[in-house]
């Protein structure tokens, strides 16, 4: 049952609790902030084909008569509320009895009711995001097209046990609430415009995954450290024999020095990290993601529910270690369906693999987001990790939101912004509420990738203007004005201050302009805009002669020399592959073999290297022991890749730099979808034979069928 006529428009109100007292700027959240729980009695005696129809603004958990409704977690998906939002459908049948029957409705804040926490001491969620407000929900249970019952002032409400839900901070639960005392219910009609918003949602949904066991249990004079032995992003788990009014702490880390825990890799908005950066008035000094427990006498048993973390480690105090039993650690994430698998029998490669493939899941719950202590999705980084990205996971659904989460917001002008949903981060960016070119790309770049796995004409079609209204936009500025709208190949080890230029920015930020030129030339193509081809072909030629007369040095290379420059250079075909590689390999080697990129020229190298056949140039890169190697990212055991290679204020459990799972399949699999493909349609088949492996098993699943290498 999916048409319209089967599901029809919501009826009712959205339905929410008495908005609790947050105090001056909004201080009292951290502290007075109960989630609601509402529940209705309804009698039904036909309980076939009864299916309920839901929609949230923030998570929620269903429960019938008991029973958990769907096995979903941070629920719903996270958008710009003020222009999409999405809702589900259930059949409950299964859950339902004859006669009476109840159902409750428990809510998270999730990003609807941000804390006005100032991430990096400038963003204030509160103020940056277009609509926020109390979770709330609409609901429907529906019967062959007729509505049985509605959402409305009717429902019951009640405080639940968690006092304090953040998605940043953690939960703080009081299991000594008796949930007995109701709370007035206040309801909102749903409007015109919400009901032009709803879409069903059609992403995988965030499921739990692996659990896993403590590896060890360190005892310190304040309390005692659970050690998980890898790095997760989700839930922890415990039983707890607790005292009345006991308070328990559980404070939460990716890493550990000689000192102890060192909580700075995931301070949310580095508040704690960065010194004399605030979190603003009410806030934590150090914005640690720390759950804290009040207990009732017995047993109780804890899991996170309205908010996840990226830990390894474990800080319990109030409580001695034989109290708290059944500990365990879950991975919760978005349910992506793998279509890529690699078997290797060299021990590093296959760490390294595993370690880039956890990391992108660890960051992936209804956005691509970037790391814990943000969770923002960047344009930039889905543009860098898109080929390693596709060749691993199935994104047909995935990648429809992620175009439609920029387009939405998409600025009168055509520009799109850094992040989606736009929280107010453009980083020299071209406008208001826009971000830098080479985080914009991600629209034109996304749908040629899309076209190429997938190939659907259709999807293009859709967003064809809108990536041509960009295109437009862009073009308006003067070449000399937009190409310095560039933050450039971010992530270099060659940067040794968050405020050093990038390597040859100047030279990228030409560079991008030709991308968005050649990338909107394919698909003006693809589409048969044979006017628009013809625009977009002279200004592409325009501007390649711009960057000829501007950038190309007497030896035939582009800027300053440097890898990046060399990279984007090979990519765009600015001068004879002979001639570039040569270049190339000479600066590689003056540099030791290090990979001196950032994540745009790294994604580069992986491809540009394998299709001159030096893929032996990518091993030692991969392999190398120096202090700025994956070797030495991951010597501390945590299974997963840091922000960066060296320098300070980075996240320990972020995916920007997997880029080289790309180089895995195309090199080591020898398996590469052409950038000619239609759905995967031409492949080349050219495996690098690294000496050092014996045995390799590569399976990719594509729209066709299996690919498989032994």
């Amino acid at each position: 049952m999916t048409n319209k006529e089967e599901f029809p428009n919501f009826t009712g109100d959205w339905i929410y609790a008495s908005r609790p007292d947050y105090g001056i700027n909004d201080v009292k959240y951290y502290t007075s902030n109960p989630n609601p729980i509402f529940k209705k009695e309804f009698v039904s005696n036909n309980n076939e084909n009864i299916y309920l129809k839901i929609a949230c603004l923030g998570y929620y958990i269903i429960h019938i008569n008991d029973q958990r409704v769907g096995n979903f977690e941070l629920n719903n998906d996270w958008t710009d509320f003020s222009k999409r939002i999405y809702f589900d459908i259930y059949d409950i049948s299964k859950y339902l009895q004859k006669g009476s029957n109840k159902i409750e409705i428990e809510l998270g804040n999730g990003m609807f009711n941000p804390s006005p926490l100032r991430l990096f001491g400038k963003y204030n969620l509160r103020d940056e995001l277009p609509r926020i407000g109390d979770p709330t929900f609409v609901l429907n249970l529906i019967q062959n097209g007729q509505v049985l019952l509605s959402t409305n002032k009717k429902w019951h409400c009640q405080s639940g046990k968690i006092k304090m839900n953040n998605l940043y901070l953690g939960e703080h639960v009081d299991y000594t609430n008796i949930n007995d005392n109701e709370t007035l219910v206040e309801e909102k009609p749903i409007n015109k415009q919400d009901q032009n918003h709803m879409v069903r949602s059609f992403i995988p949904k965030i499921t739990r995954h692996q659990t896993v066991n403590p590896k060890s249990i360190i005892n310190t004079t304040d309390g005692f450290i659970i050690d998980f032995g890898e790095t997760i992003s989700g839930f922890f788990h415990a039983k707890i024999d607790g005292c009345n009014n006991q308070e328990i702490i559980f404070d939460y880390s990716e890493t550990k020095n000689s000192e102890g825990l060192d909580f700075e890799t995931s301070y949310a908005g580095n508040i704690g990290d960065v010194p004399g950066v605030s979190g603003g008035p009410g806030s934590p000094q150090k914005a640690i993601q720390e759950d804290i427990i009040i207990c009732r006498d017995g047993i109780q048993k804890f899991q996170n529910k309205f908010c996840y973390h990226s830990f390894r480690y474990v800080f319990v105090k109030g409580i001695e270690e034989e109290k708290l039993t059944d500990i365990n650690a879950i991975y919760v994430h978005t349910d992506l369906k793998s279509t890529g698998y690699i078997e290797i029998d060299n021990e590093f490669y296959s760490k390294l693999f595993d370690a880039g493939m956890r990391t992108k899941l660890n960051n992936v719950h209804s956005i691509f987001e970037d790391c814990a202590r943000e969770r923002l999705s960047y344009g930039g980084d889905i543009v860098a990790l898109a080929n390693s990205n596709l060749y691993s996971f199935d994104l047909k659904n995935f990648y429809k939101k992620v175009i439609d989460d920029f387009v939405i917001e998409q600025t009168e002008k055509g520009g799109i912004p850094e992040t989606a949903p736009y929280i107010g981060i453009q980083t020299n960016g071209t406008g208001d509420g826009e971000g830098p070119i080479l985080w914009q790309l991600v629209l034109p770049y996304i749908l040629n990738k899309y076209y190429q796995f997938y190939g659907d004409k259709k999807f293009l079609t859709k967003y064809y203007q809108a990536a041509k209204n960009q295109y437009d936009y862009l073009m308006s500025f003067k070449i000399t004005d937009l190409a310095t709208k560039c933050i450039g190949d971010h992530g270099s080890v060659l940067v040794k201050d968050f405020y050093d230029e990038t390597p040859d920015k100047l030279f990228v930020g030409y560079c991008t302009i030709l991308s968005f030129s050649i990338l909107m030339e394919k698909l003006a193509k693809i589409l048969n805009k044979g006017k628009d081809t013809e625009i977009i072909r002279k200004q592409l030629t325009s501007i390649k002669k711009e960057i000829e007369g501007r950038f190309k040095n007497s030896d035939g290379t582009f800027g300053k020399g440097t890898q990046t420059s060399l990279a984007f250079s090979l990519l765009l075909n600015l001068n004879t592959e002979k001639n570039l590689t040569s270049a190339l390999l000479n600066r590689i080697s003056k540099d030791k073999g290090i990979f001196t990129t950032g994540i745009f020229g790294t994604a580069i190298m992986y491809r540009v290297l394998h299709e001159s056949g030096n893929d032996e140039v990518v091993a030692n890169w991969l392999k190398q022991k120096s202090s700025m190697s994956f070797y030495n990212m991951l010597k501390n055991g945590n299974q997963v890749l840091s922000e960066l290679f060296n320098g300070k204020y980075y996240s320990a459990n972020h995916a920007m730099f997997s880029s080289y799972i790309q180089w895995y399949y195309e090199a080591l699999g020898g398996i590469q979808n052409l950038s000619s493909s239609v759905g995967f349609s031409d492949i080349r088949i050219a495996p690098y034979f690294d000496q050092s492996i014996n045995q390799m098993k590569c399976n990719i699943k594509t729209i066709h069928g299996d690919i498989d290498v032994n």
